[in-house]
């Protein structure tokens, strides 16, 4: 057994709809082995996320949609002959340096797999290792572009920046009625993903004759935005866009309601967060963002289960990272389980075999390791007490 007092894994009784879940979640490879392995056997599954700093709006859902989904595998039997996961959380702070010091370790400790890469700096470090390492990953969270690479790496949810994709389709709905002049631009420059998906929105607006007045680059780590919220406010544009990550987006938020700034803003999937609401005091209210899965919009009957599964566990509905965290530990449990042992190069291959994921925000298909999702993500508005509302519905679309 690997490192049990160090594994941070929740064991819970499975109601019939959790056991109905973890044994229905269907995914289909090419290859694969079968259900069957050694009985009693453990496999080491890693996870160096963000538990702490300005990431942790993100990786501590992330953290409990992984031991969610590790709680219903071993429960279920999943992967056959009482073998089980056994779960190692290491907190990486978003420092980059601690991520690859983390990966180092539990490959040295044999870990079958692991599950990465909440920011994109994170990210960024971990894939050159990654790709000259044994043990493959699956990213849970990081938007970075370019991270898939089979049997090294796999990231079972879209790209929005891609062309075309979430994002695209989500600032044509937002910024197509024409209603907005102008706009000034936030972004977390610091972070490879923020700055990537600031040239996504700038185009957004540009595409839709929005004059971007000016660009305020802040980094990840600050906590005042008393001087960012008074040049915005000076300036009056018609809406806000935020290429921030979800703290940041909050502290932004409360700084511009502070100084009387009422207008929308405009963000990212960061935005979908909780955590960012409460601490933004409210005033995330009338932040306009995409989101693959949220709770109150479920579509299927997985997401739904999965919601009161997790909300049973947690006391709080699960927002989109811990869907991402808990999809990412299903896909890799499948490998494991399939491939018949927690050789970290046969888990890659297996991985690299699997062609469709049925998941709580849909239909998945991979190509290269990436994941291509059938249903388009949800547009929704923050609004008072934290309520959301579809963002075409709120507006008569």
């Amino acid at each position: 057994m690997y490192g049990s007092s160090a594994a941070r894994r929740r064991t819970m009784v499975l109601g019939a709809a959790a056991l109905a879940l973890a044994l229905t979640l269907a995914l289909a490879g090419c290859g694969g082995g079968d259900d069957s392995g050694d009985g009693g056997e453990v496999y080491l599954v890693g996870a160096p996320i963000v538990q702490s700093g300005p990431g942790a709006f993100a990786g501590v859902p992330v953290a409990q949609g992984i031991e969610l989904a590790v709680s219903e595998i071993n429960e279920s039997g999943f992967l056959g002959d009482d073998a089980r996961l056994e779960l190692e959380i290491v907190d990486t702070a978003g420092d980059p340096a601690k991520a690859i010091a983390a990966y180092k370790q539990l490959e040295a400790d044999g870990a079958a797999g692991l599950l990465c890469c909440t920011l994109g700096g994170e990210a960024g470090a971990l894939a050159p290792q990654l790709a000259a390492g044994s043990t493959a990953a699956v990213v849970t969270v990081s938007i970075l572009e370019g991270l898939a690479s089979p049997p090294h790496l796999f990231r079972p949810f879209e790209v929005p920046s891609e062309s075309g994709g979430t994002y695209d389709q989500f600032l044509d709905d937002v910024l197509g009625d024409g209603g907005y002049a102008d706009a000034v631009m936030v972004v977390n420059d610091d972070n490879d993903a923020m700055v990537q998906d600031g040239k996504v929105y700038a185009a957004g607006l540009a595409r839709h004759d929005v004059e971007l007045l000016e660009t305020i680059k802040v980094g990840t780590a600050e906590t005042s935005y008393t001087g960012v919220a008074t040049q915005i406010a000076a300036a009056d544009p018609a809406v806000v866009v935020a290429s921030t990550i979800g703290s940041a987006t909050a502290n932004l938020a409360k700084a511009l309601r502070e100084r009387g700034y009422d207008r929308p803003i405009v963000s990212n999937v960061g935005a979908d967060s909780r955590a960012a609401y409460d601490a933004s005091a409210g005033a995330m209210a009338g932040t306009i963002f995409p989101t693959p899965y949220h709770a109150d919009f479920p579509v299927n009957d997985l997401g739904e289960e999965f919601a009161a599964a997790y909300s049973e566990e947690y006391g709080s509905a699960p927002d989109m990272f811990a869907a991402q965290g808990y999809t990412a530990t299903w896909l890799l449990a499948t490998a494991i389980r399939d491939a018949g042992s927690g050789d970290p190069e046969d888990v890659g291959a297996a991985l690299t075999a699997i062609e469709q994921q049925e998941s709580v925000y849909g239909d998945i298909s991979y190509h290269d390791g990436q994941a291509e999702v059938a249903d388009p993500a949800r547009h929704l508005v923050w609004g008072d007490n934290g309520t959301l509302t579809e963002w075409a519905s709120s507006h008569g679309g």
